[in-house]
C-alpha cells in the first residue's frame, strides 16, 4: 500500500514542476533504514549519492527510485530550484505550536501552503524571493532556501504518523498556493 502511495505522490510533485529526491524511511522501533545505530536523522535524509542535488522531475528517475525502496520518504529541494521558501517551526525545540502562534511573536503573515509534519509543528512554504536567507529565524524556528529541503507528504515520520498537507482555503493540495514570503 505505501508503496503505491510514495511513488504516487513523488509523481504527483514531479508532473507539477516539483523536483525529488529519495529519502530514507523510519523503521519499527524508531530506527532508519540507513541502518545506523545511532542514525540522529531517522527518516529524514536522502538515499542518494548528491541528496537533494539528485532531485529530478524525470518520472523514469522516480519510478526506477521507488521501485527500488517503495517506502523511501519524499525530499523536495527548497531555494531556487523549486522556488520555495519554507519556515520550519518545531515545537519541542521552542518553536511555535500553530499559525497563531508564530503571528503572536513576529506579525502577520499571509495564508499560503501549510504542511503538518508527523512529529508535530508545522511548515509553511512561500515563495522564495531569491538570494541569502538566515537559517534560524527564531530558537525552534528554521528557513529552508538555497541548499536546504524539507520531508514533504506523504512521507512517514519516526513517530508513525504521516506528513499532511493541511488544506485551507488558501491551500489547496491540487495546486499548492504559495504566498509571497512574509519580510524577516
Amino acid at each position: 500500500m505505501s508503496e503505491l502511495l510514495m511513488q504516487s505522490a513523488a509523481l504527483w510533485y514531479a508532473r507539477n514542476g516539483i523536483p525529488v529526491f529519495p529519502l530514507h524511511f523510519p523503521t519499527q522501533g524508531g530506527g532508519c533504514s540507513c541502518g545506523k545505530q545511532d542514525c540522529d536523522s531517522p527518516g529524514k535524509h536522502p538515499r542518494t549519492k548528491h541528496g537533494l542535488k539528485d532531485a529530478t522531475t524525470d518520472p523514469a528517475r522516480i519510478k526506477a527510485w521507488w521501485r527500488e525502496r517503495p517506502d523511501a520518504n519524499i525530499g523536495i529541494p527548497t531555494g531556487a530550484v523549486t522556488g520555495f521558501l519554507v519556515i520550519d517551526c518545531d515545537p519541542r525545540n521552542g518553536g511555535p505550536t500553530d499559525r497563531a502562534e508564530l503571528i503572536r511573536r513576529f506579525g502577520p503573515i499571509p495564508e499560503t501552503a501549510e504542511a503538518t509534519p508527523g512529529g508535530g509543528g508545522r511548515h509553511w512554504y512561500f515563495r522564495y524571493p531569491g538570494g541569502p536567507v538566515p537559517k534560524l529565524l527564531a530558537l525552534g524556528i528554521d528557513l529552508k532556501g538555497d541548499g536546504g529541503f524539507v520531508v514533504a507528504p506523504p512521507s512517514l515520520h519516526v513517530s508513525g504518523k504521516r506528513y499532511e498537507w493541511d488544506v485551507g482555503d488558501a491551500a489547496d493540495v491540487d495546486t499548492l498556493i504559495l504566498a509571497e514570503a512574509p519580510a524577516c
